[in-house]
This record gives C-alpha cells, sequence and structure tokens, in this order.
C-alpha cells in the first residue's frame, strides 16, 4: 500500500520522502531551513513496528529523529516537522 500511495504521488513531480525514526538524523534548525525549501515533502509515519526496511532503503531520502524517547508512532514527531518547517515558509 505505501509503494502504491507513493507512486500515485510521483505524477506530482518527484516528492522529497521523509520518515520519522529514532535512529534518523536529529532535527535542527538547519535542516529545517533546508527542508523549508524543497518544494514537495511526503512524510510517512511508522507505528509501532514502523514500515518495512526494504520500503524505506527504496523510497526515503531522509530519516528524522526529533530526540531520544518512545513514541508509539511517527505521527506527533511528523506534527513537530510539519510546525517547524511550515513557520519558514512565506505566507503560510
Amino acid at each position: 500500500p505505501l509503494q502504491k500511495a507513493l507512486k500515485s504521488l510521483k505524477g506530482e513531480g518527484a516528492p522529497f520522502v521523509v520518515y520519522p525514526s529514532p535512529q534518523g538524523t536529529r532535527l535542527h534548525q538547519e535542516l529545517v531551513e533546508d527542508l523549508s525549501r524543497k518544494e514537495h515533502i511526503v512524510i510517512f509515519c511508522g507505528h509501532y513496528e514502523g514500515v518495512d526496511e526494504r520500503f524505506v532503503e527504496k523510497n526515503v531520502d531522509l530519516e528524522i529523529s526529533i530526540g531520544d524517547f518512545v513514541l508509539t508512532g511517527g505521527e506527533m514527531p511528523a506534527m513537530a516537522i510539519v510546525d517547524a518547517v511550515s513557520r519558514l515558509i512565506p505566507g503560510v
């Protein structure tokens, strides 16, 4: 299902795919600024066990961590990423 969802978005231009995960690059202001310059970002959120690693290896451009603590899924980190990035986009 994830592969089909991503493929359906490719017609709009190649999205930059982000996956919130504990082993990802720690979110910091420079990274937020870089993300704010991307034209099209897709954030895939895992839950409990996460997403199949084969999907991550093949499709994800960047794994991002928001810190050293445990959450049940990637939804809250995704909200933090969206909040941090969107405040840097003029008119948003």
